[in-house]
């Protein structure tokens, strides 16, 4: 039988030559017979450790624990001391797998006094040395990461590593002195940070070269040793002695046999490569660093694969190759997790978060992980972790412009680090001031707020200059300069003299302060523009070169998106010049800057960056349009660009919920700059007569939030997606994606950010494809274009084949509404103005519907006048309906597209003709826009494109009818009503095969499944419509309400939805034409069609309603079919439009609702026809 000694040396021949399998696997085979066990274990786990495995390499030592005996007062023999070095370097393991600080530091710190303070290191007893090092390596974290301690105590705890290493060398104790080697170097990595100021660099260099001129050094610590010194000393060797010792340690590596000592090597140069020039990062060395990671893989070489990808992302500038850092990033958290180290998990999706934030335009993904993280991390001790989760939320609600929210967990930020991490504790200060800033701005709050703000830089600045956080005080006065153009003559000098104070406090050629200053001379060169009124070019020389030294010093630390973005404010400055002297020369100038700044920032691919300047592009090329230097054509697609971009830049909001993904976008729809741009659009396509590029501007305006999350659950047509299976690379693309999506919805939020990195990139590969971009503009909810709606008219005139279809929309431009009709079949639309204005529309919509809350409306009051004469109220709105007259048919199916206002008025119930309503002579549906339309008509079942088959069923059958009318102290209630209704409800449900629930067997929980369950579902009650507060919408229910909020997020399966409730289709309107309601969150949910009221009605013209609407329903589903029976089964088709035209010309026909006010409130949304496939319901 083998003696420990010889099984040692055997298991670590293996174990030098990264061969850990069999290193481990002749120690576990030792340990079967082995009576002394502690020495074997410990090297057990020290392999597996090295491998890379952490929480294995515990699990070993946490097996034999229960066999060692109780704690000793003081570790006097070997066994005693062994006994200590397990138990401390179970502390240390279970510090990084469990991200838990406070008990294994206690315990550490209890088993150091058992040691006496390492006296043994004195004999150079060897457990001693270790247990030293595993200690000293836990208090370096934990200054770090969890609870500072004072540098002199730190420095004291470590002061051992010196006279022990030259005790070491001497004794030829090699194995040991390199363990030693590598702590000073990380202790010395980590020295700033921590306070240290006893270690150096050249200490550390004295120790390597006395390490390598030992004569008996055996070659693998010789090779291990010169790696390390280029590793951490490249910027100081020559370079012909780093060549020197790299060869020497690469042909060592190929000599004896290292498993991958070569690929280590190679990953350190091509590193180190790409630290000095950034274009090296080709795809020949993409193929190549997949080559090795797949040897590390089969190899199972763990450490060196974590160690090999943390150098490489350490190297990647941020704004170079975001999908190759995703993807490293990725792999670095498989493998942190294979590793079972929580810890390096945390740190590894800080990193993976930060990165999403430097990648602007992703912030919506990036605070879902943060959050995530930030709850995770409550539970655990770790200080620093506690504190950067709050921070990394913080800085993601700011790029989406919720300061509040950001506010909120930066002010959290600053209380968990406070005095533990100073200078954490400053930045997360920053991000309280930024949010502090914007508030401030966005509220146009009251000076007095303005004085707070500066007080509290005031503190701030003064703070950090005194604890020597020079960097975050100029960064702070930045802030207030930049910032806040209000201030006064004397407060902007004070905080400009500030910034330059600090500024020049930083190391002059230190990073940070050339950084710093390039600020500072970005502040100036704006500073000298804006008051600029001079013409001479020799006035504007000084403020150009500003700028110009700001880009030298980004550019010499190779800061490229700052570089850019100072290009941008430079060329603003001239086109502030343009405006004092207008020529072509000028705005041309200013073009060619804007155009470097913008090829910068798609290099960078910083999405945000690419919208603000691709929008600053567009304002650009559309003045020169409107001084004749332009062509319309450059101007349009200057225009697209801009669009474009925005619609990049906001499309990350499916991260979030669906309620808050339509809310944020709505609040990036409703910028004033977007705004600009549409406006800018319709102004050239109007001047130049562009009609058909009207109309698609026209979609790319309208509800476009809506759209986005109506995409993302949209049906692809049967055609495309067999076009796209046909080809290998496409399906398997294809299929890769359709996989990630479930997976992302699945999976924790901490996962979901490397999921959605994944699905990123296979996202851009798929938009190199026609038919894959295709797919995807589908699922990103892309507006339609002509060609779309054609098809789309096509199929609806062969499902009606004796009605045609006429898409209408209205602009409004200019303070002036145009109407545009494109027809099923026609190719151009036709544009024709309303004579009635915006104002005039607004105005009638103050004085007839508006009403305090509990009041009615003027309208609903009854008119002095019948709705036949001219003076009726809705006769002064019947402009907007009048170009109808001449561009559709009578019998023609309209869908209408309002904007702005008019999503408020009843369109239907104006007067097309003398006397006639909208309703009379069209069946009429409403959508926020074509591309809505479209999406819900595709969702209600279309078969194979172009087929000329009827649509295909709905998945659920049911059919559910229900109401709750119960008793309120703030509500007049009636017994009588509440029993016709039920009554109605019952007797609808007998005889169309439904179900009916009424009264308090309505609770939320019912409500929620039959809705999900249900091909159509009917709603007869109370409904809470605060229009200030579109948001707090809800439905009374049984046992409490159920809120648009809450709908969003149910998975409906395409029903039609009946809403008669309070003004359940209002819909509010934000500055971009989004609307947001019942209708909207139903639609987002997943209904095919929605019909409700958009002004309050009574109970009794809702159940006459619901009488006519199902009656007429159950008509035309006769009818259906025993036409789709002759057809082959196909599903019935139930004319939505058709059924509740009919029912709402019955109201008008009948003497008690014949006002306006009464029928004109149903409204149809969304698919204009429902299919349901099984038998004929009882008659």
């Amino acid at each position: 039988m083998a003696t420990w000694p010889d099984a040692l040396a055997r298991s670590r021949f293996h174990a030098d030559r990264a061969e850990y399998k069999e290193a481990a696997a002749l120690l576990r085979d030792f340990l079967k017979t082995a009576s002394d066990r502690l020495e074997p274990v410990l090297e057990l786990s020290r392999v597996i450790k090295t491998q890379g495995y952490w929480r294995d390499a515990l699990t070993v030592l946490l097996d034999e624990l229960d066999n060692l005996p109780g704690p000793v007062g003081t570790a006097t023999t070997r066994e005693e001391r062994l006994g200590i070095q397990m138990r401390i370097e179970v502390c240390r393991l279970k510090l990084l797998v469990t991200a838990s600080f406070d008990a294994p530091l206690q315990e550490a710190e209890e088993l150091r006094l058992q040691t006496s303070d390492f006296a043994a290191l004195e004999e150079l007893e060897p457990t001693t040395i270790e247990i030293a090092l595993c200690y000293s390596r836990m208090r370096v974290l934990s200054c770090l990461h969890h609870q500072p301690i004072a540098p002199a105590e730190l420095e004291a705890l470590i002061s051992w590593l010196r006279p022990t290493y030259d005790r070491l060398v001497s004794a030829s104790r090699h194995r040991e002195s390199f363990e030693i080697l590598q702590a000073y170097s990380a202790f010395l990595e980590s020295a700033t940070r921590v306070g240290i100021t006893t270690l150096d660099f050249e200490t550390w260099s004295g120790m390597m070269q006395r390490f390598l001129s030992s004569p008996d050094l055996p070659p693998l610590f010789k090779a291990n040793a010169m790696v390390l010194l280029a590793d951490k000393a490249s910027e100081r060797l020559d370079e012909a002695y780093l060549a020197e010792i790299e060869t020497s340690a690469k042909t060592i590596y190929i000599d004896q046999g290292h498993a991958v000592g070569v690929m280590d090597l190679r990953f350190q140069q091509l590193s180190r490569a790409l630290k000095k020039d950034h274009q090296c990062l080709t795809d020949e060395l993409l193929d190549e660093l997949k080559g090795y990671f797949a040897k590390y893989q089969t190899g199972d070489s763990m450490a060196s694969y974590q160690t090999a990808i943390h150098a490489f992302l350490a190297h990647i500038p941020q704004w170079l190759a975001f999908e190759l850092q995703m993807s490293l990033s990725h792999i670095r958290d498989e493998l942190a997790h294979q590793a079972g180290a929580v810890f390096l998990t945390h740190i590894g999706r800080v990193g993976l978060i930060s990165m999403w934030l430097a990648h602007s335009g992703k912030a919506a993904s990036a605070v879902e992980a943060a959050e995530a993280l930030d709850t995770t991390l409550r539970e655990g001790d770790c200080r620093w972790l506690r504190g950067i989760a709050p921070y990394l939320a913080s800085q993601a609600y700011s790029q989406l412009h919720d300061y509040r929210k950001a506010h909120d967990r930066a002010a959290r930020a600053v209380e968990i680090f406070q005095e533990t991490f100073p200078s954490d504790a400053a930045t997360a200060r920053n991000a309280l001031l930024q949010a502090k800033l914007e508030l401030y701005q966005q509220n146009n709050s009251d000076p007095k707020d303005l004085e707070e703000i500066l007080s509290f830089a005031d503190t701030e600045t003064t703070r950090d200059r005194a604890a020597g956080l020079t960097l975050q005080a100029a960064q702070k006065t930045e802030m207030i300069v930049v910032q806040i153009r209000t201030l006064q003559t004397e407060q902007r000098r004070y905080w400009m003299e500030r910034m330059l104070t600090f500024v020049n406090e930083l190391e002059s050629d230190s990073e940070d302060g050339d950084i710093r200053m390039a600020g500072l001379f970005q502040v100036q060169g704006m500073e000298l523009t804006l008051p600029m009124k001079e013409t001479d070019p020799k006035a504007w020389e000084p403020c150009l070169a500003c700028f110009d030294k700001s880009v030298a010093l980004y550019m010499k630390h190779l800061r490229f998106v700052e570089a850019a973005n100072t290009r941008q404010m430079q060329s603003c400055a001239i086109y502030r010049w343009f405006e004092l002297s207008p020529s072509a020369h000028l705005l041309q100038r200013c073009l060619d800057l804007i155009d470097i700044s913008l090829d910068l920032f798609r290099e960078a691919d910083n999405v945000t960056f690419i919208a603000t300047a691709s929008r600053w592009r567009s304002i650009v090329v559309y003045t020169g349009w409107e001084r004749g230097w332009m062509v319309g054509d450059k101007t349009l697609t200057a225009l697209q660009d801009a669009e474009n971009a925005w619609a990049v830049e906001r499309a990350d909001m499916t991260a979030l919920a669906s309620f808050e993904a339509v809310s944020r976008r709505q609040q990036f729809t409703s910028l004033k700059g977007l705004r600009e741009t549409y406006r800018r659009a319709f102004r050239v396509c109007q001047i130049e007569g562009r009609v058909t590029e009207l109309w698609e501007w026209t979609q790319k305006a309208k509800a476009r939030s809506l759209s986005d999350q109506l995409g993302v659950d949209s049906l692809v047509p049967a055609e495309l997606r067999e076009q796209v299976i046909q080809d290998p690379t496409r399906r398997e693309l294809m299929e890769e994606a359709d996989a990630l999506s479930p997976r992302i919805a699945g999976s924790p939020p901490e996962v979901r950010l490397r999921l959605r990195g994944e699905l990123e990139a296979i996202h851009k590969r798929m938009a190199q494809d026609t038919l894959l971009k295709a797919m995807m503009d589908i699922k990103n909810g892309t507006p339609v274009g002509i060609d779309q709606i054609q098809q789309l008219g096509s199929q609806m005139k062969k499902c009606s084949p004796g009605r045609d279809v006429k898409f209408i929309d209205w602009l409004e431009h200019s303070n002036k509404l145009w109407v545009l009709v494109l027809g099923g079949e026609e190719k151009t639309p036709t544009v024709m103005q309303c004579p009635v204005s915006p104002d005039e529309v607004a105005a009638w919509k103050r004085e007839w519907l508006d009403a305090q809350p509990g009041q009615v409306s003027a309208f609903q009051e009854d008119d002095f006048y019948s709705e036949y004469e001219p003076e009726f109220s809705l006769r002064a709105l019947d402009g907007l309906v009048a170009p109808l007259d001449q561009l559709t048919k009578p019998g023609d199916l309209v869908v209408l597209c309002p904007t702005g206002v008019l999503h408020s008025i009843p369109l239907h119930a104006l007067y097309i003709s003398d006397n006639v309503p909208v309703i009379e002579r069209n069946p009429v549906i409403y959508s926020a826009s074509l591309t809505t339309f479209s999406q819900c008509c595709r969702r209600g079942g279309w078969s194979e494109v172009d087929s000329g088959q009827r649509p295909a069923a709905s998945v659920a059958t049911q059919w559910t009818l229900t109401s709750v009318l119960q008793e309120s102290d703030d509500r007049w209630f009636d017994p009588e009503e509440q029993e016709d209704v039920y009554s109605l409800i019952s007797n609808t449900a007998a005889t169309s095969d439904a179900k009916a629930v009424t009264g308090t067997d309505v609770t939320r929980q019912f409500f929620v499944e039959a809705m999900q369950q249900s091909a159509l579902f009917h709603f007869h009650g109370h409904g809470i419509f605060d229009r200030s507060i579109l948001a707090d919408q809800s439905l009374e229910l049984a046992d409490g309400n159920i809120a648009v909020r809450d709908v969003f997020d149910l998975k409906l399966k395409a029903p039609h939805m009946t809403l008669v409730a309070c003004d359940s289709a209002s819909q509010g309107i934000a500055a971009g034409d989004e609307p947001l309601g019942i209708v909207t969150a139903l639609l987002c949910a997943g209904a095919g069609s929605v019909l409700g009221t958009i002004w309050p009605t009574a109970s009794r013209t809702g159940r006459c309603f619901t009488d006519e609407f199902y009656t007429n329903i159950l008509e035309q589903q006769k009818r259906s079919i025993d036409v789709s029976t002759d057809v082959g089964g196909h599903a019935a088709i139930i004319d939505l439009a058709e059924v509740s035209q009919r029912a709402v010309l019955a109201l008008r026909r009948n003497i008690d609702t014949r006002h306006p006010y009464h029928w004109g409130a149903f409204v149809l949304h969304g698919c204009w026809f429902m299919s349901q496939r099984g038998q004929h319901p009882a008659d």
